[in-house]
């Protein structure tokens, strides 16, 4: 690496309300900041843009045809192409630049306009003094001093603003200035292509620094899908730490015309910008490849595929060839790709993000709605989705994820002086389940195996099975473990649980390795991970009721949506209902045949077996669920519907800080006062207006019969499930908080919105439609057949995919139970 210096000039861009862009004098009560230093990160990782690669990639696109276009007479043909980065030297950069002047070109205004807005409350969430920010492919950085200037306002200390870029000439017109201008930051020029900076930071930033990256200007938009999600990923498994964050530029699906426009404005800029990557190619090989004037540009908007595409068109046949490769003909009329720039839907921002194992913190929006600020995260542990891909037993990354999970919330969220704290006195203190866990997992491998208890075996004792009192008398209470006088200190049961997962690494390995450790064993392995998931989203219940509960650490609380839906939730006519089919077959006594092949999965008693649920009257269900904007409607309407005593308040509400309780410019009392009780502690109601409403039964059918209708039963819910697929699906972790559907087109079926969904029957299961109880878990489910427990299907956002993602699994709560993660929608006969 070569560092280098750059002299300070004294002007500074600066965006101004009405949309232009001018140069002014920068006046700075500093002394003159030192030369900033530029490190020459090229050729230092394979993909550095290095003439020699960039030659490799020209001579590999013009060689073959590889990319598809779709808009040929005879369908989807291949074509060659030329590789996007040669449109990015010192020139392109430069008319780039104009490019973003040009008014068709609305993604720059629209970015800006976010950042002027937002980004204050952006970088209050994400840097404090020490911070790092990087920003890749910097350009001119009209943008970033918004970013700048909310550093500064903020007060914060020792940040220092890596820039990133593949021309050293951009890096020295824009770094000066900006050093000059923000005296209190410290800048660092980066020259090279991503990957370069990306090793660069990993390698000499330390671990313990907070770090953001900048991507701006959908930058994204040049990568297709699958490169987008793997460069993220790339990013977050190499470049960032639990916490760090990612700030990144996406273009919407915007209306085709005015996509188009943006691509070929009426200026001809656009058509300059592409046209000297043929210059350009000429300059890597100092040879006359391309004659420019032989082709023209070609712009084309791919509705389908959400891209837009750029071409050279041949105007003749031709032949063109590079020194020291073969010669290569070209036909009049034939195309060679040069750029895609992809637009995503909220469902592709939603994928980008699974697979790149990030946390969806949230986004910013401009004020037409054009064009977003994603701000994704990397989080402590990363639970995947689609059990397309899952074996039928979790493997040990899976194992480990839960793992991470577990020890992430019991060590980070429960302060070590409230383990003895029961926040709902219907359950056990908190230090029950750091114990229960490893019990139940090491009683299960030990039955399974016919082997002994871990060390203290007097553990399974205490801690094999939890209370669940009757709402109506507490004293009432099914079968559990006996309840010490003293329980064990959290050193001990945290030995203890060591101990148990070396038990299962062992038998996982021995699975790994083929060994047939039978199928009993491998059921005990299902249902414990399973078992910790449903724990794992009990602990959270109670933690957003524990008022002590620490907030997750490298999680960020939710960015409030900024233009939440005001339209009302579709009813969906079901004029003729089907007989719904559910359940799986899993019989276990077959665990000790040894003939009997695997299930296709396992399950719980009360999924089983396959069955058809029959069809009732007709009926209409709506869209989505009902939300809180809505429920604050109905206490509103309702005599003292804001007093706790009326029970009609949900448990999931409290009143806020009173710090917190600015009117905000709403009239009603009781939103002003009240907020969502959530891990990050309690929000305003005001900021989850379109979210879902979480509630106990008797509340939902309170409010279900106020407006004259009725929840769902069980059948009619899983037939609108069986249609329901559209997105948000918010469950496995994909938010912290249920979000539930705002920016969801409400006419269309919306589930799993962040909260299990109540239904209106009871839960019940009997021999007639064959149900038997579980020999290996023999009260899962029988002990709450008494008429006081209603069926929820769906998930919450707290529940794990391998549950969430199994439409036959059943869950239930006693009506009265106000604490789970429950919403409802409503129904009606026809």
């Amino acid at each position: 690496m070569s560092p280098s210096t750059i002299t300070s000039p004294t002007a500074v861009d600066v965006h101004h309300d009405n949309g232009f862009h001018r140069k002014r004098s920068v006046k700075s009560n500093y002394a003159k900041p030192a030369p900033v230093p530029v490190i020459d990160l090229r050729g230092n990782t394979s993909q550095s843009n290095t003439d020699d690669n960039l030659k490799a990639s020209i001579i590999k696109g013009l060689s073959t045809k590889n990319v598809e276009y779709h808009f040929g007479p005879q369908g989807p043909t291949l074509v060659r192409s030329v590789p996007t980065m040669v449109l990015y030297d010192d020139k392109g950069l430069e008319i780039f630049d104009k490019i973003t002047y040009v008014e068709e070109y609305y993604l720059t205004e629209a970015e800006i306009d976010v950042l002027h807005s937002h980004a204050v409350d952006c970088v209050s969430r994400v840097a404090g003094n020490g911070s790092i920010f990087v920003e890749l492919g910097c350009g001119a950085m009209r943008k970033t001093k918004h970013i700048l200037q909310a550093i500064e306002s903020l007060g914060l200390k020792n940040v220092t603003y890596y820039a990133v870029d593949l021309s050293e000439a951009s890096l020295r017109d824009s770094l000066s200035p900006l050093a000059d201008a923000f005296p209190t930051i410290q800048f660092v020029g980066l020259l090279g292509c991503y990957e370069d900076s990306i090793q660069y930071i990993s390698t000499t930033i330390p671990a313990t620094t907070s770090k953001t990256y900048l991507w701006l200007g959908s930058s994204i938009g040049n990568l297709n899908r699958q490169e987008a999600a793997s460069f993220l990923r790339q990013i977050c498994d190499k470049g960032m730490n639990v916490g760090d964050t990612f700030l990144c530029g996406i273009d919407r699906r915007n209306a085709p015309e005015l996509v188009g426009a943006a691509y070929n404005d009426s200026q001809n800029v656009t058509r300059d910008f592409i046209m000297n990557g043929l210059d350009h190619v000429n300059t890597i090989f100092r040879a006359n490849v391309f004659d420019r004037s032989a082709f023209e540009y070609l712009s084309i908007y791919n509705a389908v595929e959400g891209r837009h595409e750029a071409y050279y068109r041949s105007l003749k046949d031709q032949t063109i060839s590079a020194p020291g490769h073969n010669q290569i003909s070209l036909t009049k009329d034939e195309i060679l790709n040069v750029e895609y720039s992809y637009k995503y839907s909220k469902e592709e921002v939603d994928e980008l993000v699974e697979q790149a194992q990030f946390y969806n913190v949230g986004k910013y929006t401009d004020r037409r709605q054009m064009y977003d600020l994603h701000l994704f995260q990397k989080p402590p542990f990363f639970f995947k989705k689609s059990n397309e891909t899952l074996t039928i037993l979790p493997s040990m990354e899976e194992w480990g994820q839960m793992w991470k999970a577990w020890d992430h919330i019991t060590t980070t969220m429960i302060p070590a002086s409230e383990r003895l704290t029961r926040p709902i006195a219907l359950r056990h203190p908190f230090i029950f389940y750091l114990g229960h866990i490893p019990a139940f997992l090491d009683i299960q491998l030990a039955r399974a195996e016919k082997a002994p208890l871990t060390s203290p075996q007097s553990f399974a004792r205490i801690f094999e099975r939890g209370i669940d009192p009757d709402l109506d008398d507490p004293s009432v209470c099914n079968p559990h473990s006996e309840v010490p006088d003293q329980w064990p200190e959290a050193e001990e049961i945290m030995e203890y649980q060591g101990r148990v997962r070396e038990r299962l690494r062992k038998v996982m390995d021995d699975v790994a390795q083929g060994k047939d450790v039978g199928k009993r064993l491998k059921r005990a392995l299902w249902m414990c991970y399973e078992h910790e998931g449903m724990h794992l989203e009990t602990l959270l219940y109670m933690l957003v009721q524990c008022s002590t509960a620490v907030p997750p650490k490298g999680i960020l609380a939710p960015i409030p949506n900024q233009f939440p839906s005001t339209k009302l939730a579709d009813m969906i006519r079901v004029a003729h209902p089907q007989n719904v089919k559910t359940g799986i077959n899993d019989q276990e006594y077959l665990d000790h045949e040894p003939t009997a092949a695997l299930p296709v999965t396992f399950g719980w008693d009360v999924e089983k077996p396959a069955r058809e649920l029959p069809a009732g009257k007709p009926y209409e269900i709506q869209s989505r669920t009902v939300t809180i904007g809505e429920y604050i409607q109905f206490l509103d309407s309702e005599k003292d519907g804001w007093r706790e005593e009326t029970g009609l308040l949900p448990a999931s509400w409290a009143p806020l800080p009173s710090s917190s309780t600015a009117q905000k410019g709403f009239l009603t009392t009781g939103l002003s006062t009240y907020g969502v009780k959530t891990v990050f502690g309690i929000l305003p109601l005001s900021d989850f207006m379109t979210a879902p409403v979480s509630v106990s039964y008797n509340q939902a059918h309170k409010y279900a019969t106020t407006r004259g209708m009725r929840l769902p039963t069980e059948t009619e819910l899983r037939e609108f499930r069986s249609h329901g697929k559209h997105q948000p699906r918010n469950y496995g972790f994909a938010s912290m908080v249920a979000l539930g559907s705002s920016d969801i087109d409400s006419d269309k079926p919306v589930i799993d919105e962040g909260l299990w969904e109540w239904t209106s029957t009871v839960l019940n299961r009997s021999e007639e439609d064959g149900y038997v109880k579980s020999e290996v878990y023999p009260g899962y489910s029988s002990d709450f057949f008494d008429g006081k427990h209603n069926v929820v299907l769906g998930a919450s956002w707290a529940t794990i995919p391998r549950i969430s993602e199994r439409e036959s699994f059943t869950n239930w709560y006693q009506r009265g139970y106000p604490y789970v993660f429950a919403g409802f929608r409503l129904a009606r006969d026809l």
